[in-house]
């Protein structure tokens, strides 16, 4: 009697090894739309995101260096749970996020609610309207810096388009990226800052944008397609206690038989 209920206990272990539930995690759907707003400071070089929502300063200013914050709203699937929240934005600067270069920047962005899902920035693109240094005259320009000049941006491009439309200029930047999900999937990102200059044209926008001011943005980023999906470390723990146990329990029955 006691051997039975001994193997009936290492059973029911082992079952419970196989059958266990996993975490539930909302999986990266493709199509998905993230939309943030938020303050930076711009400077040729750099773009320094600010703690701007006084609902959520205490969080913000509690946020490892270089983050600034953002609000959610309006945006879809696996982002509209984040809607009504904040979230930490990281500042990118030149010399670190080289323009036109491949690179890493984990957490780029992270959302306070949870972290089921985090943002990795991996490239930032060049601007490709006309290009001037001032851009007089120009009703779309990128502007053009020497203090941007690397050897994968030897023109010393800016990310930014200056373009005019009927309430001012609109000044917008790409970036590209990596969303990975606590449940092991990652999907490619696509999104565009845009900041508005109201009243503004490209001469005059890039004078103010360029001096160091503080501006709001606005941000849609765009999941596109799903590259993998990894298993979660404690999936395959249960799937490898599981086979351990299935072995186990086959051997102890050839013990009894014998």
């Amino acid at each position: 009697m006691k051997r039975f209920q001994t193997a009936t206990f290492f059973a029911v272990v082992c079952g419970l090894g196989l059958l266990g539930p996993t975490p539930s995690h909302a999986a990266l759907i493709v199509g998905s739309q993230l939309n943030l707003s938020g303050a930076g400071t711009v400077g040729a070089t750099f773009l320094n995101f600010q703690c701007s929502y006084p609902a959520n300063s205490a969080q913000c200013l509690a946020a490892p260096a270089g983050y600034g914050d953002f609000a959610v709203a309006n945006s879809t699937d696996s982002f509209a749970q984040y809607n009504g929240t904040f979230g930490l934005i990281h500042s990118i600067t030149n010399a670190l996020q080289p323009l036109n270069t491949a690179f890493s920047l984990p957490n780029f962005i992270m959302f306070e609610l949870n972290n089921d899902i985090t943002l990795e920035l991996t490239f930032i693109p060049l601007g490709n309207d006309p290009v001037s240094t001032d851009c007089a005259g120009l009703a779309h320009c990128t502007p053009q810096n020497n203090l941007l000049i690397t050897p994968t941006n030897p023109g010393g491009l800016s990310a930014f388009n200056l373009d005019q439309n009927g309430t001012g200029t609109a000044a917008t930047f790409g970036i590209l990226g990596i969303a990975h999900s606590s449940d092991g999937t990652t999907a490619n990102l696509a999104g565009t800052f845009t900041t508005p200059f109201t009243g503004l044209n490209p001469q005059q926008a890039l004078a103010l944008a360029f001096a160091g001011n503080s501006q709001t943005y606005s941000s849609n980023i765009v999941l596109t397609v799903v590259q993998s999906t990894v298993p979660e470390p404690s999936v395959m723990a249960l799937a490898g206690m599981g086979l351990v146990c299935i072995a186990l329990i086959g051997r102890r029955r050839r013990k009894q038989q014998n």
